[in-house]
């Protein structure tokens, strides 16, 4: 259960990253606020995506 809770933490530091990222006036203020939100949404949805599937092959792996 070592790479869940590692692939875990991955996760978070991704989507802490991305929530500074955003709040980040600098560039809201170059690429557009709703469009930045728009771009880390989509990424956090792909981390979330990608560590779903990578929990389900380790849970099955686990099983056997």
């Amino acid at each position: 259960m070592f790479e869940l809770s590692a692939a875990l933490n991955v996760l978070e530091v991704t989507i802490a990253t991305l929530a500074v990222v955003t709040m980040g006036d600098y560039l809201g203020h170059k690429v557009g606020r709703w469009r930045l939100v728009m771009i880390a949404g989509g990424i956090a949805l792909v981390a979330i995506i990608a560590f779903a599937i990578y929990a389900a092959i380790v849970l099955q792996i686990a099983r056997a």
